[in-house]
C-alpha cells in the first residue's frame, strides 16, 4: 500500500513539474506563429495602440520608441522634483538642466541619458515660465516650468553614444525629443550625447550659451555655428539626484539589467526589434507590459498630477 502511495505522489509531482514546461513550449509555438502571421503594419499598429496612452510611439524608421508631439506629459510642465522621483520609476539616469533668461522669461533646456527600465535612451526637453518660484513646504521650492508652445519649439537633434559607439539618432522640430532602444542595457556613465540645438535668433542662442557656462560647461565642451549650439553631454556638471540615492540606484540597475537579459534571451531568434516585441507580447504578456510601461506611466502621471495640484495651491516666492 505504501509503495502504491509513493508512486501516486511521484506521478503527481512529475505532472506538476512538467506542466509549466509543456505550457511554455506551447506558448512558444503559438508566439512564433503569431509573429510569422502578422504583417509589419499590424505589429506597428498594435504596439502603437499600446504606447499611445503612455505618450509614446514606435518609430519604425529609427527602430526606437519615442515621444509624441502632444502626449499627456505636455500638459504637466516640469520641475526638478521630477528628476528626483525618476529612480522610483526604474529610471537610472543622468540629467543636466540648463537655465537661462530670454525675452523677459526664464527658460529651461534639459538633457537626460540613461536606463529607463528595459530601454536605454536619451531626451532633450525645452520649458519656459514667466511666474515666480513656488514653495511647497516639505516637498519643493523653486521654479515650475510649462512646456513650450508649438511656436516656441526649436530644431533639435542628438546622437546617443555608448562607449563611443552611436546607438540612437533623433532629429525633429520638437519640444521633447526622445529615443529609447528596447532591450539595451547601459550605465549612464557609459553614455554620452552629442546635441545640436538651432535657435530662432542670436539673442536666444547667446542666452542659452550663458546658461551653459553658468552650469559649468567650458568652451571646449560646446561649439557655436551661427544660431546652432552643439553640446557634448558626458559627465554631468550639475549635482545629480542619484548621488543621494546610493544603494537604491544600484538595486534599480540590477533589476533593469535582469529585464534586458531576459528580453534578449527570450527573443534571441529574431533580429528586428518589432518582431522581438511582438514575440514577447505573445509569449509573456507580463513582461510585455513591463516593456510598454517602461516609465511606469500610471505612477508617473500620479506624481506629476500631485505636483501640479500642489503647485496650483502653492505660495509664490520671489
Amino acid at each position: 500500500m505504501k509503495i502504491e502511495y509513493y508512486w501516486v505522489v511521484l506521478a503527481i509531482v512529475t505532472v506538476v513539474l512538467l506542466l509549466p514546461i509543456v505550457y511554455y513550449n506551447f506558448r512558444k509555438i503559438y508566439a512564433k506563429r503569431k509573429v510569422a502571421k502578422r504583417s509589419t503594419e499590424e505589429k506597428v499598429s498594435k504596439l502603437n495602440a499600446d504606447l499611445e496612452p503612455l505618450g509614446f510611439f514606435y518609430d519604425q524608421n529609427q527602430d526606437v520608441i519615442s515621444s509624441g508631439m502632444y502626449p499627456w506629459q505636455r500638459e504637466l510642465g516640469y520641475c526638478k522634483l521630477y528628476d528626483e522621483a525618476a529612480i522610483a520609476l526604474n529610471m537610472a539616469i543622468h540629467c543636466e538642466p540648463i537655465y537661462f533668461r530670454y525675452n523677459n522669461r526664464r527658460w529651461l533646456i534639459e538633457f537626460w541619458k540613461g536606463q529607463y527600465g528595459m530601454t536605454t535612451g536619451g531626451e532633450v526637453g525645452i520649458y519656459v515660465t514667466d511666474k515666480s518660484d513656488i514653495s511647497i513646504p516639505g516637498v519643493f521650492a523653486g521654479p515650475f516650468f510649462e512646456c513650450v508652445s508649438d511656436e516656441e519649439r526649436i530644431q533639435m537633434e542628438y546622437f546617443l553614444y555608448r562607449n563611443d559607439r552611436p546607438i540612437i539618432f533623433r532629429r525633429a522640430l520638437h519640444w521633447w525629443l526622445t529615443g529609447f532602444s528596447v532591450g539595451s542595457f547601459s550605465n549612464p556613465n557609459r553614455l554620452s550625447m552629442e546635441i545640436r540645438l538651432t535657435f530662432p535668433n542670436y539673442r536666444m542662442m547667446y542666452a542659452f550659451v550663458k546658461g551653459l557656462e553658468e552650469a559649468g560647461y567650458g568652451k571646449d565642451s560646446y561649439r557655436v555655428i551661427q544660431n546652432t549650439v552643439q553640446v557634448q553631454f558626458e559627465k554631468p556638471k550639475t549635482k545629480q539626484p542619484h548621488e543621494r540615492q546610493g544603494v537604491w540606484f544600484h538595486i534599480v540597475q540590477i533589476l533593469n539589467r535582469i529585464y534586458c537579459v531576459f528580453f534578449r534571451r527570450v527573443t534571441r531568434n529574431y533580429i528586428k526589434t518589432l518582431d522581438k516585441i511582438e514575440y514577447l507580447r505573445c509569449l509573456c504578456p507580463c513582461m510585455y507590459r513591463i516593456l510598454t510601461r517602461f516609465a511606469k506611466p500610471g505612477k508617473l502621471q500620479t506624481i506629476y498630477s500631485n505636483v501640479v495640484s500642489l503647485k496650483d495651491s502653492a505660495k509664490e516666492i520671489e
